[in-house]
């Protein structure tokens, strides 16, 4: 894992101000002339947000902790309005939402810009695409050059602007890491597209979407060795297939593909079944040895990363364990299940605690919205967090304190990983 560049705050003598030394990655973008509002949580951290009057609140995250689809269940949830951006290494998507609905996107992805979807759609030519780049300025942008020179109609543009922000948003679900935040403000009126779904039906669509990635990956990774096939390609993909002829990888041809890594994927399934495309075997490491020659076990694979919500899970085990070393009735967490907090009746209806303190998360879930998506997730998600923030309360008078502090400091840092 790369290093991550640091900043380092330097501390002005008396009544002089303090200073912020950042490295050079951290300080490429940013200007004298827009200066940023520090948002303290020291001694932990602080986050820079560039000053605007329109900004009425921020919440920010690693999408490790809190994925894409469950971000996007605080919004569509609560209505709200403002610019999420999410950002994976060098790739960075940005989507404005009004009143939980999203209105406009922009991406740092070459084939999620206006100019090269234009000409997916077939709606101008390349040609044509290349002289309204060369008449782009920093006041007149590219949609508006290309009604201008009359290659592009009104209606046109915006069927494309929709059809944009509607790719960005869905190939947000092919992010699983990096960071994401979220400004909340009323964006701004000019370039705001009414999509046709609704908000909640492209998180349902872009969940499928980024199962699909998941899915994909693993049978397809980038390293396996592919070959140009036999049989002959599909209209169109001649030059990508012959960039194969000679064997590659699928990470080598995915540079040259313009499009979502889902359709990428999606088109190497296909061509693997018609024979256009060939996946070789990649031969694996040879078998580590024991001096005597026999064969030294093979390690299992790596676990998958808990969600939010069994690490929260996880944490109400601990502490009904820790109840239990310490000679009391754990029994004692089962006062929340019978009289939940108001608010949290439907969530909690027909659950139990288990014999190791744990709950029953799917039926939580189905309770608070039958199970659908990413609201389902952010409202389990909440309601969990109430019961384990009731655990700690109740337990902490039969706990020693030292144990007692151990799980309050692994509930803060749980709930620090989450905002």
């Amino acid at each position: 894992m790369a290093t991550r560049p640091k900043a380092t705050p330097r501390l002005g003598l008396s009544g002089e101000p303090g200073t912020l030394e950042l490295e050079r990655p951290l300080a490429a973008n940013l200007s004298p002339h827009h200066p940023l509002a520090a948002h303290f949580h020291s001694p932990e951290g602080m986050v820079l947000l560039r000053e605007s009057s329109s900004l009425s609140g921020f919440f920010a995250g690693s999408l490790s902790s809190l994925a894409v689809e469950e971000v996007l269940g605080h919004i569509l949830s609560g209505i709200r309005s403002g610019q999420l951006v999410v950002q994976s290494g060098l790739v960075q998507r940005t989507v404005s939402f009004r009143d939980g609905q999203p209105v406009f996107a922009v991406s740092s992805v070459p084939h999620e810009r206006l100019g090269a979807v234009v000409v997916r759609l077939g709606l101008v030519t390349p040609e044509q695409l290349h002289h309204a780049l060369g008449k782009v300025t920093p006041t007149l942008r590219i949609g508006a050059v290309l009604t201008r020179e009359g290659f592009l109609s009104e209606a046109n543009l915006y069927s494309a602007m929709t059809y944009l922000v509607r790719e960005v948003m869905l190939n947000l679900f092919e992010m699983s890491e990096g960071s994401f935040l979220f400004l909340e403000g009323r964006p701004p009126e000019a370039d705001a597209v009414k999509l046709q779904e609704r908000g909640k039906d492209l998180v349902l669509q872009g969940i499928k979407r980024g199962e699909g990635v998941a899915r994909l990956r693993r049978h397809f990774p980038d390293e396996t060795p592919v070959v140009a096939g036999s049989e002959l390609p599909p209209p169109g993909e001649e030059a990508l297939l012959a960039r194969a002829a000679h064997g590659t990888t699928l990470g080598a041809l995915r540079s040259f593909w313009e499009g979502s890594l889902f359709s990428f994927l999606t088109w190497v399934e296909e061509r693997s079944r018609d024979g256009s495309l060939v996946l070789q075997q990649k031969a694996g490491p040879p078998m580590p040895r024991r001096a005597s020659g026999t064969f030294l076990a093979v390690p299992p694979p790596p676990v998958a990363p808990l969600s939010p919500e069994e690490r929260f899970n996880v944490l109400l085990a601990q502490i009904h364990t820790a109840i239990r070393l310490a000679g009391a009735n754990p029994d004692l967490l089962r006062g929340f299940l019978e009289s939940p907090q108001p608010g949290l009746e439907t969530a909690y209806e027909g659950v139990t605690l288990g014999p190791d303190g744990r709950v029953d998360v799917a039926r939580i879930r189905q309770n608070v919205s039958g199970g659908d998506g990413a609201l389902a997730r952010a409202m389990t998600l909440e309601a969990i967090d109430a019961f384990v923030s009731y655990a700690l309360f109740s337990a902490r008078n039969v706990l020693p304190g030292e144990m007692s502090e151990r799980l309050y400091r692994s509930y803060r840092e749980l709930q620090e990983g989450l905002s």
